[in-house]
């Protein structure tokens, strides 16, 4: 009896969860705050702020400044800076331009992702990263994410992880006076 009651109070908890729903042909102008769960097969042109899970169908669009939710899963399109306690995936044919910070980062080979990722220990913050946070490699990402925030450990220590990056013009293992001296002939 007692495992049936638990059972029951679980899926009254679930039932209860608030579910809001933009249909597809639906066009929200202005910003969006929402708790629970908000699935977006329409379009939503402003922010958008969820204490909850984030979904954005195949359909979906946001367009706007700011995303923020504690779970966002993008099949569709955003065009923002998002911000997650948790996970943000983007799932195949799913897009996202903009920066993004979040504790995990999931792209699904087939999606595509252009900004930059912070990756943060669950804290909320605002998703717009400084310019001047050193070198960095553009992500863009067809199944391949490549963000990176400033050096990588390796480049800091003068080896770079990059083929490309290596001058092959100066020769190796000569020492400073010899080179003055060919300098100086």
């Amino acid at each position: 009896m007692l495992g049936r009651s638990n059972k029951k109070r679980k899926q009254e908890t679930t039932a209860s969860e608030p579910f809001t729903y933009i249909h597809r042909g639906t066009t929200l102008a202005g910003d969006l705050e929402a708790s629970g769960r908000v699935r977006v097969h329409g379009t939503v042109r402003g922010n958008v702020r969820v204490s909850g899970v984030l979904e954005v169908a195949e359909a979906g669009v946001i367009e706007g400044e700011v995303v923020e939710a504690d779970e966002v899963k993008i099949l569709g399109k955003v065009r923002a800076n998002v911000d997650a306690k948790g996970k943000i995936e983007i799932w195949k044919d799913g897009l996202l331009e903009g920066n993004v910070r979040a504790a995990a980062l999931d792209i699904e080979e087939g999606a595509s992702f252009t900004g930059r990722s912070e990756m943060t220990a669950g804290k909320r913050a605002a998703p717009r990263l400084p310019e001047s946070a050193g070198p960095s490699r553009p992500a863009t990402s067809s199944g391949e994410a490549a963000a990176t925030l400033g050096p990588s450990p390796s480049e800091r220590d003068g080896v770079s992880e990059h083929p490309e990056d290596v001058q092959e013009d100066a020769a190796p293992n000569e020492d400073a006076s010899r080179q003055e001296e060919r300098a100086g002939s």
